[in-house]
């Protein structure tokens, strides 16, 4: 393909569901190159972090202040759960962040012709580590950050193949179309992100399994979640989100934080 714009039947879908998936988009040399980009990006980042550690709602976190990142940990173990931002930590994953696969789509989801990144994200699952990504909209955890979190779109590259042994991506097709969903009120005020599943008792996500490579494109209203991995096998992927441009990023909003509390 040279032009990734949505096609008409492209647009119909994820007008009525809320997400589309493109599969094996980029080729297994591509992977295996941003593979080894954001491991080496890992290890630099964790070398000799000792970094305090606070746990809200599922999530453990470490602001890594001097990297204008927060890390992710698998609760009190030294494996990472996830890194965000990172675009300004590695040229060349902000340059696959330009990449056409991603832009292109994003011009009909945005809606504007010259879309930029708000945040980015790497998620790791590792094998028998990797936790669950409880059921949630992005939408929550962004409306303080973004200046319109309703307008931010994501871009999840799978790195490794996605299915259900290795904890995929699950999706509630056309949750987007609800607004916001009940959250939970039993936690900390980050729990208070979460979908209260009690009050969905009826809902069903659907699996999303796909090969490397593949690419799903969803909005900060689409409803998803995904299990622990308890195979032996690694689920990585990479998020990169988008909105129109001129707008303040989630690094921008960190460093403002960050230097305020100073």
């Amino acid at each position: 393909m040279s032009d990734y714009r949505f096609s008409e039947s492209d647009l119909a879908h994820f007008t009525v569901q809320g997400y589309l998936v493109r599969t094996k988009v980029f080729s297994p040399d591509e992977i295996a190159d941003i593979c080894s980009e954001c491991e080496g990006l890992i290890a630099r980042l964790v070398q000799h972090r000792h970094g305090k550690r606070v746990t809200f709602g599922s999530y453990t976190f470490d602001a890594d202040t001097l990297n204008d990142t927060i890390i992710k940990w698998e609760g009190d173990t030294d494996i990472v759960h996830g890194i965000e931002p990172f675009a300004h930590l590695s040229d060349r994953l902000k340059q696959y962040a330009l990449d056409p696969r991603f832009i292109d789509p994003m011009k009909d989801m945005v809606g504007d012709d010259n879309p930029e990144l708000f945040t980015e994200k790497l998620n790791l699952k590792r094998p028998k580590h990797g936790g669950v990504n409880p059921m949630h909209q992005d939408h929550p955890y962004w409306i303080n950050v973004a200046e319109v979190a309703a307008d931010v779109y994501t871009a999840m590259l799978f790195l490794d193949d996605a299915t259900l042994e290795n904890a995929c991506l699950h999706v509630v097709p056309a949750s987007h179309g609800q607004g916001e969903w009940i959250k939970r009120c039993d936690g900390d005020r980050f729990a208070g992100n979460e979908i209260d599943i009690e009050k969905y008792p009826d809902v069903a996500a659907q699996p999303v399994e796909v090969p490397a490579g593949s690419v799903v494109y969803f909005g900060a209203l689409l409803v998803h979640q995904s299990a622990p991995n308890l195979s032996d096998k690694q689920r990585r992927a990479i998020l990169y989100s988008y909105q129109p441009p001129g707008r303040r990023t989630q690094l921008e909003s960190f460093r403002k934080g960050w230097k305020s509390a100073d």
